[in-house]
């Protein structure tokens, strides 16, 4: 079945459901379940994944688990009133289904890769759902709504940032964007007496995503520059311009707008099991223009490519390349990583 096809006939079949229940069943049960016995047979679950902050959450369907391709990825998470959860399908593990137990929602059976089903949750409450064939093996999942108790599971912990957001007035705690391959940062948002903020200013992130920092035109000119030289994108005021960064290792890396830092300007991208002890995150910085540099250069590797052309010093990792220049590493493969106390991946580049 066609992709555009299966998410059209599964959103039709939520929106009955959730007409035919009535407004309590959107993302609520009667009762809050307690999450730990809802979870007792299922060996994937290890507490609330905080995805507040976001308007669309993926969840995927046959990850590891249970024995097998049966579990959801991540099994219980905690969204906002008006949240997308989209459910993802993996292709493994047979048919799957995503089934509301209060009947809220429903997908149909596929084992096709790709496919997706979604669902958006209005009203604060938890729902528990199940795969219909797998449920006895443990093939549960969860999504709690708003400020809605969670039984005894605990959401994640907030990492240590010393004082680095402490003139910060957006910041709030970190968004937990975990299970999800792109998270998508605003440049120029509102907080600091102007449009000079980070939003949100801090994400976590499982090693490979990609973060996009898109400027919205407003406060004038603004960078991304990593606190500790790791990358940096061009200065920009254009709406619509963007840098991504692909993060691999584990660590915090903190950046902030070279101009504003001075009035707040700055934000943390939080990759993996972090550790304050040291930053272990190695960016993969993507492109111009939109379209993705096949290159995957090794820090070091990189340095000598800059030096070969010319260009001394560290390298200036987010370099911008436009679309058709002859210069572009696009024939370039991937390098072992070095082996010092920083676990740095490659880059590549992608700004517009």
């Amino acid at each position: 079945m066609d992709r555009r096809a299966f998410i059209g006939a599964v959103g039709a079949s939520a929106t009955a459901g959730a007409l035919a229940t009535g407004p309590s069943a959107v993302g609520a049960s009667e009762t809050e379940p307690d999450l730990e016995e809802w979870f007792a047979n299922a060996d994937n679950y290890d507490g609330v994944a905080n995805k507040t902050g976001l308007d669309e959450v993926v969840v995927e369907v046959g990850t590891d688990a249970n024995g097998g391709a049966f579990g959801y990825g991540p099994a219980a998470i905690r969204v906002d009133p008006g949240t997308t959860v989209v459910w993802e399908w993996t292709g493994d593990g047979g048919q799957h289904d995503v089934a509301a137990t209060d009947d809220s929602f429903g997908s149909p059976l596929t084992d096709e890769a790709g496919a997706t089903f979604e669902h958006t949750f209005e009203a604060e409450g938890t729902t528990t759902y199940s795969c219909t064939p797998h449920e006895a093996i443990g093939m549960k999942g969860a999504v709690v709504v708003g400020d809605a108790p969670a039984g005894t599971a605990a959401d994640s912990v907030e990492p240590d940032y010393g004082d680095w957001f402490a003139d910060v007035d957006n910041y709030e705690s970190t968004v937990d964007a975990r299970g999800t391959d792109e998270v998508a940062v605003s440049v120029g948002a509102e907080g600091n007496g102007g449009a000079l903020a980070f939003d949100p200013p801090a994400v976590h992130v499982d090693p490979g995503t990609t973060v996009v920092w898109k400027w919205t035109g407003d406060g004038g000119t603004h960078d991304v520059a990593d606190a500790d030289g790791d990358f940096a994108s061009e200065a920009a005021a254009d709406a619509g311009h963007t840098y991504a960064v692909t993060f691999d290792g584990a660590g915090i890396s903190k950046y902030r707008c070279t101009p504003h830092e001075g009035a707040g300007m700055k934000g943390a991208v939080v990759v993996g099991e972090y550790s304050t002890a040291g930053i272990t995150v190695g960016p993969e910085v993507l492109g111009v223009g939109g379209s993705l540099l096949a290159a995957v250069l090794s820090p070091i590797a990189f340095y000598v490519f800059l030096v070969a052309r010319g260009v001394g010093g560290r390298p200036p990792v987010g370099r911008s390349y436009r679309p058709g220049d002859e210069d572009a590493p696009f024939d370039r493969e991937t390098v072992p990583r070095r082996d010092d106390s920083r676990d740095d991946s490659a880059y590549s580049g992608r700004t517009s």
